[in-house]
């Protein structure tokens, strides 16, 4: 896969790579998260993340009636927004794109009406155990600090927002040289009248704050329901580490432990009858890679057989390697998924734009041969002592 790469003169990386397809995917990427807040500001990148579609009238609309769809979502180091429209309308998409990031004024009425609707979502994700979980096991293992604040916020600090501390939010990092945006699909404009509309953004990011990362400990919640969820979660500090290769096998340890139903773990418990669902979350934060497993739907009667399956599962991880077949079944596997995924520009356009932000190399044909190349190389480095929550039956 070809990748042009451009940084144009107001700091924007600007990635493009040909291909055909029936559509175009476009990622523009920022490069703020929610460590990066304060903690009186905790969840405005996730507000802003909302904001900024209402910066253009009838947006939902708009995109639609281009034959696209879009989609967006925050993380602790970054945000993202996804794009795809048939091939056709790719300059129209480049333009409303354009006017969507330039405006970075809040209206009062999309202000207040959009936080309504975060302190709904706060509310959901509260009463939600499938949700909630994921967000007790960064504050089981970093306690109240930056690194293990909720992303969406708290009802408290969105609540006590205003529309200045959104304006100021965005100009100081919303601005091209904090942000990349990949195009991905049959690209029919001159590369140099999508560099001339883009080179209009102005601005220059601000220093973003040092994040704290604190130390927690075991979360237990008791809530009015019929079965359990637990979260386990660890990290790995990095040091010295090559960031493009630990997260390729980072990767790798999520897809033997969790994907698919003949997945290590996936089959270890869902033989022994203990759960049918279990997932892992991980990302690559400054100092240290962060993981979570979580098992949902456990009966309670069973919470102390879960816990030691998963800890002797992770304790012998490497076994997984021992099984020539097996092994060879699973790297099939893994190449349908890379396959499957490479199907969709908009994809690829997202991994392209994530990768620039999060490890400073956007080359996902790279990526993708190192899974295979490392498909077999010892993963249980990664594991070191994590901590457990819980929200349990009342």
């Amino acid at each position: 896969m070809n990748i042009e790469y451009y940084v144009l003169d107001n700091g924007l990386r600007l990635l493009i790579s040909r291909v055909e397809s029936p559509t175009v995917g476009i990622a523009v990427g920022v490069g703020i998260g929610s460590i990066y807040e304060d903690r009186d500001l905790r969840g405005i990148s996730h507000f802003a993340e909302h904001i900024i579609y209402r910066a253009y009238p009838n947006i939902d609309l708009e995109i639609e009636g281009l034959g696209g769809i879009s989609d967006a979502y925050t993380e602790r180091t970054l945000t993202m927004y996804l794009f795809e429209v048939i091939p056709s309308e790719l300059r129209n998409l480049l333009r409303l794109i354009y006017k969507m990031f330039s405006n970075r004024r809040v209206n009062n009425e999309d202000f207040e009406r959009e936080r309504r609707v975060i302190l709904s979502e706060i509310k959901m994700r509260n009463d939600d155990p499938g949700t909630l979980i994921y967000d007790l096991g960064p504050r089981a293992l970093f306690g109240d600090s930056d690194y293990g604040a909720p992303i969406i916020g708290t009802e408290e600090s969105i609540s006590s927002m205003v529309t200045k501390d959104l304006e100021d939010f965005l100009e100081s990092y919303y601005t091209p040289d904090n942000m990349v945006m990949s195009i991905v699909g049959p690209v029919n404009m001159p590369i140099n009248e999508i560099i001339e509309l883009f080179s209009k953004w102005d601005g220059r990011s601000s220093h973003k704050k040092a994040p704290t990362m604190g130390k927690g400990g075991p979360i237990t919640i008791r809530k009015p329901i019929e079965s359990a969820y637990l979260s386990y979660s660890w990290q790995y500090n990095v040091i010295n580490e090559n960031p493009f290769l630990l997260s390729i096998k980072s990767s790798l340890l999520e897809f033997h432990l969790v994907n698919g139903l003949s997945s290590y773990l996936m089959s270890r418990f869902r033989n022994k009858g203990l759960t049918y669902t279990i997932d892992m979350d991980r990302d690559y934060l400054p100092g240290t890679y962060y993981y979570q497993l979580v098992v949902s739907a456990v009966n309670e009667e069973s919470i102390d057989i879960v816990k030691e399956e998963l800890i002797n599962a992770l304790l012998s991880v490497d076994d997984l390697f021992k099984d020539e077949y097996y092994l060879s079944k699973r790297l099939n596997y893994l190449k349908y998924l890379i396959s499957d995924y490479l199907r969709r520009p908009i994809q690829i356009a997202e991994s392209m734009s994530y990768m620039e932000l999060k490890l400073g190399s956007h080359d996902v044909d790279d990526f993708n041969k190192g899974l295979e190349k490392h498909f077999r190389d010892s993963l249980d480095h990664l594991i070191t002592n994590g901590v457990w929550s819980e929200i349990l039956p009342s």
